[in-house]
Order: structure tokens, then sequence, then C-alpha cells
């Protein structure tokens, strides 16, 4: 049982990780085609940002999508 459950939060981590890369590469992707950061000190300030939100989001929605996921398994 215990097993099964880490092996679900693993995948679910992994989803989780997949999908906030996604969104924050959009969301960086966006951020440089507006030309929001006119030098290199903002740029690399706003990346610092939004990889500190991305290691504080993964393990909370990880938890989340397990949730989902034990509930579509059952």
């Amino acid at each position: 049982m215990l097993n099964q459950i880490f092996s679900l939060y693993i995948e679910s981590l992994i989803y989780t990780t997949i999908a906030v890369g996604i969104v924050d590469g959009l969301w960086i992707g966006l951020r440089m085609i507006r030309r929001k950061d006119k030098t290199a000190k903002e740029r690399q300030s706003h990346l610092y940002d939004v990889l500190l939100i991305a290691i504080m989001t993964i393990p909370v929605l990880s938890f989340a999508v397990l949730g989902l996921l034990i509930v579509f398994k059952a």
C-alpha cells in the first residue's frame, strides 16, 4: 500500500513539474516578447522570481494532483 502511494506521489510530482515548467516557460517567453525587462539585471531578477515561485508551488500542486490520481485510479 505504501509503495503504491509513493509511486503515485512520484507520478504526480513528475506531472506537476512538467506542467509548472511549461507554464513558467510560457510566462518567461511572453515577457521576453513584450520586452518588459530592459536590463540584464531585471531579466535575471525575474528569472529568479519565477524559479522561486516554481520551487514553492510544485510540492503543493503535487499533493493536489496526487489526490486527483487517487480518485481516478479508484
